[in-house]
């Protein structure tokens, strides 16, 4: 049986995933059955190159 900790993991890595490949959020949150909130957050926590 999968943590909650694994299934969170699983569900961010989608989330980049889908919007790397250029999904929108609105999209991505349809897909994954999550909100937009979740995914924005997701998100705005990735750190960036500079």
């Amino acid at each position: 049986m999968r943590t909650e900790e694994e299934t969170k993991y699983d569900l961010n890595e989608r989330i980049f995933e889908l919007y790397d490949s250029g999904m929108s959020v609105e999209i991505i949150c349809t897909r994954l059955d999550t909100t937009a909130d979740y995914v924005n957050s997701v998100l705005s926590n990735v750190p960036t190159e500079t």
